[in-house]
């Protein structure tokens, strides 16, 4: 046992902990607190301690409780969970890496890798998705499901293919002392070990949102694929509005061979829109648009020449040599109301 009069330091409260007897009492003279080592297994010692304001003791006394101090790691040479009276170590401050809102985050996170990794590399137990005709069933109908629009949403953040993909959320809601040492003494193993039994308990829901994953995969890839597929050309308008900062725009419609340019609000042309509306425009522009086509209407993102603020050109539409007539898109069809 090591008695000390006065408050610790950091340093030599880290000492006793490296080094120490299994008892520390630290002594003032109207308080004491009486830490205690207790190994749990291999490199891993349980911290207590005792406090009062009785006459200043030299062992551990019957009328006070233990409080639970930390988790000692010897090889990192850590203190985790700590809870350190202020009286014995009046500047001892928390590494945000060693509190238990951080271990818990930690071994969520690494059981979440896990899973992922079981998961995503497991061909043979886990379904893959629609192919084939399935797929071309599920894509008939696009814009109609939230699924499309986790497709639409994902080519509008430019999203890579490799990334979509099932992702665990999960999350550890009990005692963290239940678990602590085995995450502690071995964080990779005792992960793997987790992920692997909640994998068995929640098998079917996996399953579930790993073919739902996997269908949003391949609707991504068509639509990737489809380079002639008009909203590609909504990603590019977006994004350069976007770029741009400005907050109007000069948009130049055309339809039957027929021009006009008016001036819209930025935010009207991000995104994706099966028709662009005329929300927010002057009512020059849109008696302009009534005169050259009969209605003040939306317009697509065909009928889009070019974009500009000011004097700058934000987009300007590639015009073909030769105009055919339009075809449906091979992976999705443009049926989707406004986003």
């Amino acid at each position: 046992m090591i008695t000390h009069k006065g408050p610790l330091t950091t340093e030599e409260f880290m000492a006793w902990l490296k080094d120490g007897k299994d008892m520390l009492t630290v002594k003032r003279p109207k308080t004491w607190v009486c830490f205690l080592k207790v190994p749990t297994r291999d490199g891993i010692d349980y911290i207590f301690h005792q406090d009062g304001n009785q006459r200043p003791q030299s062992l551990l006394s019957p009328y006070a409780n233990f409080r639970f101090t930390g988790f000692y790691k010897q090889d990192e040479q850590k203190l985790y969970c700590p809870n350190i009276p202020s009286c014995a170590v009046p500047g001892w401050k928390n590494d945000p890496t060693t509190t238990a809102q951080s271990l818990r985050i930690e071994f969520c996170k690494d059981v979440g890798k896990s899973i992922e990794d079981i998961v995503n590399n497991d061909s043979a137990d886990i379904p893959k998705g629609l192919t084939g005709n399935g797929l071309r069933a599920a894509t008939a109908g696009y814009g109609n499901d939230p699924m499309d629009r986790s497709v639409v949403q994902l080519l509008m953040d430019s999203v890579p293919l490799d990334d979509v993909k099932f992702s665990s959320d999960y999350n550890y809601a009990g005692d963290l002392g239940d678990i602590l040492l085995d995450y502690l003494q071995d964080r990779k193993g005792f992960a793997d070990r987790t992920a692997a039994e909640y994998i068995t308990l929640h098998k079917a829901e996996i399953m579930s949102v790993v073919t739902y994953a996997n269908t949003v995969r391949e609707r991504y890839a068509a639509i990737l694929s489809d380079t002639d597929n008009p909203i590609h050309k909504m990603k590019q308008i977006s994004d350069a509005v976007k770029s741009s900062g400005a907050n109007t725009v000069r948009v130049t419609i055309e339809k039957n061979g027929t021009e006009v340019s008016i001036r819209t609000p930025a935010q009207n042309l991000i995104g994706y829109h099966r028709v662009y509306e005329n929300c927010d425009i002057s009512s020059a522009d849109r008696r302009a648009l009534m005169e050259a086509f009969g209605n003040a209407s939306g317009y697509t993102v065909n009928d889009i020449r070019c974009i500009t603020n000011g004097r700058n050109t934000i987009y300007e539409a590639q015009i073909p040599e030769v105009k055919q007539a339009e075809t449906p898109a091979k992976g999705f069809t443009m049926t989707m109301g406004g986003m």
